[in-house]
């Protein structure tokens, strides 16, 4: 296969045999080694590959200076060479039955992946091997070690968190998570207090995202199901040490039908003044950011399994999942998918209220406009419609209040938007998607700018990458403010997608600044993807759900870069 894995499944397998070459110890490999083994991967699976050269692998694994000479400094040369030695040993003995082999050619750093022949899965779950020598790994791959050994999953009873009522009308079924109460260990008689009542926590913290089914797992209570008969597709498991005042908790996502890691974490803080709560405070965020947001893990596995097998029964999920992708992406590519999809449910309707405020979302989006036959009047009429029939059958619900808050806003009620996006917030305070979504609507489309600036930077406390929504929404603040320089987040966001509006404030704010080569690039983008002049991209502009103060100040930036390519 080509060496450089795209697809979400591939990733997934890549980096559970990862986690295994690392737990099994890579015998011979260093600590050293292990470290360049994680940046290689992660570079190939980012799609970073092109630029693993040896001054790169010097410079950000190694810690040479920025006047790194590859002819008089063998070290990258050395290392990798010594590591391709440790990993061929590595699949000859404990890692001879693997169904992903990572390899490094002679002559070249970057990483191959090749599928081998996979064995037959186990019809039951099985138990996780224990690690055989406790592994540390280097900063640039935080968190992909297994420190603690895992046991096999019994049968159990467990209470279900109740799920959207919606979702059983609809015959969907979200993705089920099992908390497992975590494992505690302390250098010190006592401390058993420090992790009581996480369990709980989490699983509470995990419920903000409504997508999820929570089941708390208690595996001294017997066999047993929910009435539904539903298994949990997905375990977490942690294993938190105190050692001093230094707290370590290592957390796994099980594949709760075969056992497999899917997906491991390393959560590193301290227990200031024993302050125990804030710590758990702190963990269970960071934990239920990484397992329960739908841009995260459990999602990109969900949506992989889904566009290998579809049923559907699971219909509601699977746009879910795909205006999702969209979302973290906001390419045009994405979008098509996942308006088909909701198009096709409301052809079988009834729709249930997810798919209903996923619906109007979608029709909210200047790209509806563009890639549908509806006018803009239209598109917007009918996310109101749709939003207020999501919010009757299920006001509760995340989306629902997200498509209300959203089509007010859309529909120039203003009062009823901060209305119901406070409320979102309160009701659901520790979701950085919300947070951030409601403080980029303030920015953009009620000018509510330094409650918005609040609300995202709340949100970036508990989730750093978010979608390119928020980071929009700080942009055209810093170029309200007379903030000009360079926006590395935006940037990134306008290299990786085909939104106009991404790609329109990125011009904006390169052109406030003077950035004439950054102009050049953006607008060259901006006629690729059909926006070659400032008719077209007023357009854009005016098909967002934008106050008219922040598009005529993103407009007036845009005539500035057109202006200066003229007179040039």
């Amino acid at each position: 296969m080509s060496s450089v894995a795209t697809d979400s499944e591939m990733k997934l397998a890549v980096l559970e045999e990862l986690h295994r070459a690392f737990d099994s110890g890579l015998d011979g490999a260093s600590e050293r080694q292990r470290g360049l083994l994680s940046y290689l991967v992660t570079e190939e699976l980012e799609g970073r590959g092109e630029r693993i050269k040896a001054y790169s692998v010097a410079t950000e694994v190694f810690g040479r200076p920025k006047d790194f000479d590859p002819q008089t400094d063998s070290i990258v040369r050395v290392e990798v060479g010594r590591l391709r030695q440790a990993l061929e040993r590595y699949y000859l003995t404990e890692g001879k039955e693997a169904s992903i082999v990572i390899s490094i050619p002679k002559g070249q750093y970057r990483p191959v992946f090749t599928r081998a022949e996979a064995p037959a899965e186990p019809a039951t779950i099985v138990e996780i091997p224990a690690p055989k020598r406790k592994l540390g790994l280097a900063a640039l791959f935080t968190g992909l070690t297994f420190a603690c050994a895992v046991a096999g999953v019994a049968a159990w009873k467990f209470t279900v968190s109740t799920p959207p009522a919606t979702q059983a009308a609809s015959g969907a079924r979200s993705p089920i998570v099992a908390i497992a109460p975590f494992e505690f260990h302390s250098d010190k008689e006592g401390q058993d207090f420090v992790a009581g009542g996480l369990q709980a926590d989490l699983a509470d913290t995990l419920s903000d995202y409504q997508w999820l089914t929570v089941i708390p797992l208690n595996e001294e209570t017997g066999a047993g199901a929910p009435q539904d008969g539903a298994k949990p597709d997905y375990i977490v498991r942690a294993s938190l040490r105190l050692i001093g005042d230094q707290v370590k908790a290592t957390v796994l996502l099980l594949d709760a039908r075969s056992g497999a890691a899917r997906w491991t974490n390393r959560y590193e803080m301290r227990l200031s003044a024993g302050d125990v709560m804030a710590m758990q405070r702190d963990l269970v965020a960071r934990i239920g950011r990484d397992v329960g947001n739908p841009f995260g893990i459990v999602a990109d596995i969900a949506r992989a399994q889904e566009d290998t097998v579809q049923a559907a029964s699971d219909e509601a999920l699977s746009c879910q999942l795909r205006a999702f992708h969209y979302w973290k992406t906001f390419k045009s590519l994405d979008y098509a998918p996942a308006w088909r999809c909701f198009a096709a449910a409301e052809a079988r309707g009834p729709l249930d209220a997810q798919t209903l405020a996923i619906g109007a979302l979608l029709s909210l989006d200047p790209l509806n406009f563009r890639l549908t036959d509806r006018t803009l009047a239209e598109a917007r009429a009918q996310a109101i419609v749709m939003a207020g029939r999501a919010a009757q059958m299920n006001e509760t619900d995340f989306l629902t209040r997200v498509a209300s808050y959203a089509s007010a806003l859309c529909g120039g009620d203003l009062e009823t938007f901060r209305l119901q996006a406070r409320e979102t917030i309160e009701r659901f305070p520790n979701n950085p998607l919300g947070l951030a979504d409601v403080g980029a609507r303030f920015i953009l489309g009620s000018g509510d700018y330094a409650e918005g600036i609040a609300l995202i930077q709340k949100a970036r406390a508990i989730a750093a990458d978010l979608t390119p929504v928020d980071t929009i929404a700080v942009a055209v603040e810093a170029l309200r403010s007379g903030v000009y320089e360079d926006r590395p987040r935006l940037r990134r966001a306008a290299s990786h997608t085909d939104s106009a509006i991404v790609l329109v404030v990125e011009l904006a704010l390169a052109a406030a600044r003077g950035d004439h080569e950054r102009v050049a690039t953006v607008r060259r983008r901006l006629a690729e993807i059909g926006f070659p002049d400032q008719k077209n991209i007023g357009e854009a502009l005016d098909s967002t759900c934008w106050s008219q103060n922040v598009r005529d100040l993103v407009k007036s930036k845009v005539t500035l870069a057109f202006n200066e390519a003229r007179a040039q």
